[in-house]
């Protein structure tokens, strides 16, 4: 029994997911309550440094949660609803405070930016700042937490991070960030001009498809191996990765027209694949 002060905190953090990514929100609803309530409380601690960062250029403020953080792990929880609840979720789940100290390293990786200069570089970035959200997330998906669930949590963060890379590359170009490496750029002769677009040159296409199946190839990795996760943890990890999955797809029918536009996954179809999760998972008996 969760007590009425925790659980307006857990309330809390729940309604920030709600507000802010339903389609997260929609993928890990479906876990156990505390599981999914633990899971909305590490999300508002997520979701408050990449604000700072990508909303309202405040470093302070995550540098602020750094030292926080520093007296959380010390057992000092400060005063606020996201702490409370993540003070909770610590109490009640193995998590471990190395992802959450290094996920804020890599959105303050993103206040001083420089471009990867090698592909390794990227997926070091990845890491940082969404590989570490999996294996805040894996306790709360896999019991027990194996090696290989760990390793997996991981490659799912990065494989997210890439798309969102992949996504939003016009947009990022205009906010004086590429994400594309430089070894990458110049493997395939595509300069920083041509990110501005509108029209991607077929050299781009070639380099975006490059990294697109890196990412693919960590979705179908972790597609054939669901069954390290828990029972009930598997169909927010296979949603999750459909959705971004789609994204992928859609830039493709969108004929790579990415530069100048956002491209996103509509309702009807996030619909279609939440239909299509339950019954693969149904076919194969998980």
């Amino acid at each position: 029994m969760i007590e009425d002060a925790i659980q307006k905190d857990l309330n809390w953090c729940e309604t920030l997911i709600q507000k802010n990514s339903s389609s997260f929100y929609r993928a890990f609803r479906k876990l156990q309550k505390e599981q999914a309530q633990a899971v909305f409380a590490i999300y508002a601690f997520c979701r408050i440094a990449d604000d700072a960062i990508d909303v309202d250029n405040n470093p302070e403020v995550v540098k602020a949660m750094a030292v926080k953080l520093a007296a959380f792990e010390a057992g000092v929880t400060p005063d606020e609803p996201m702490w409370r609840a993540l003070r909770w979720a610590f109490d009640h789940f193995p998590l471990k405070i190395r992802p959450f100290q290094e996920m804020l390293i890599g959105q303050l990786q993103d206040v001083e930016f420089k471009q990867p200069e090698t592909f390794n570089h990227l997926l070091d970035y990845c890491y940082l700042v969404a590989g570490t959200v999996g294996l805040m997330l894996c306790p709360l998906l896999a019991e027990p937490v194996t090696m290989e669930a760990e390793a997996l949590s991981v490659e799912l963060g990065i494989a997210m991070q890439l798309t969102n890379i992949l996504r939003d590359v016009g947009t990022d170009y205009r906010l004086q960030r590429i994400y594309l490496p430089e070894d990458l750029m110049s493997a395939w002769g595509v300069s920083p001009e041509d990110l501005a677009g509108p029209e991607p040159s077929s050299e781009l296409i070639q380099l975006w498809e490059y990294l697109a199946t890196e990412a693919e190839s960590r979705y179908q990795k972790i597609t054939t191996n669901l069954a390290v996760f828990d029972k009930k943890a598997r169909l927010p990890v296979l949603l999750s990765l459909l959705y971004y999955s789609k994204i992928l797809k859609r830039c493709r029918q969108a004929r790579y027209h990415l530069l100048d536009r956002r491209i996103y996954v509509p309702k009807w179809e996030k619909a279609l694949l939440y239909i299509s999760a339950n019954k693969q998972l149904t076919s194969f008996g998980q």
